[in-house]
């Protein structure tokens, strides 16, 4: 076998391969109910929507700014910060957590779908200088992000993830609270999509 029939195997086998990993990167078809795949079973789900403007307007941005603290909004927090907009661009599911210990604030959480934007919003996170956001870490494998910023009210955490195709917030006293919702993804703990 000639030295150039090698090379021209080596090259369409790479083209095939770099094809692969292109189309399952930036080709993931939208799947309805997904974002219930990181939904415990144990939840309130307060709101489904099909968008972030939707979820302004939704009553339950009003009860997620009493949270936030006075004089501060969901909106105002959206606003400072582009990159959450890539958090958000479709399908979205709001809960309320049970309280984990008597007299704590309400712990909030959101699911959002992302699709083929997950692989370029965890590269955009990773290289970010944003100040007050910072990498707690990996639970399993999915990266975790804490967002500190003056919006939230004193206490209160703003965590959040990123799976294969879902970006998942939570807004609570303790950091850890996310990792229910990341346990519930990987199907070690049942989720509302199982009781459906």
């Amino acid at each position: 076998m000639s030295k150039r029939l090698k090379l021209g195997g080596t090259v369409a086998l790479g083209a095939v391969f770099a094809a692969a990993v292109l189309c399952s990167s930036f080709c993931q078809p939208f799947i309805p109910d997904a974002v219930y795949e990181a939904v415990p079973a144990q939840v309130t789900v307060k709101c489904k929507v099909e968008s972030l403007d939707e979820l302004l307007e939704s009553p339950v941005c009003g009860q997620l700014d009493t949270v936030l603290g006075a004089g501060n909004s969901l909106k105002a927090v959206l606003d400072s910060n582009g990159w959450i907009k890539l958090a958000a661009p479709s399908e979205i599911v709001v809960m309320d957590l049970p309280l984990r210990h008597a007299g704590q604030t309400k712990t909030w959480a959101a699911v959002s779908w992302l699709g083929w934007r997950s692989p370029w919003l965890r590269w955009k996170l990773e290289h970010s200088r944003a100040e007050g956001l910072s990498f707690l870490g990996k639970h399993a494998v999915w990266p975790i992000w804490k967002y500190e910023t003056p919006d939230i009210a004193r206490g209160m955490s703003l965590t959040f993830a990123l799976t294969d195709n879902l970006f998942i917030a939570c807004l609570s006293e303790n950091p850890a609270d996310i990792l229910l919702l990341l346990d519930t993804y990987d199907q070690r703990t049942p989720s509302v999509k199982d009781s459906k």
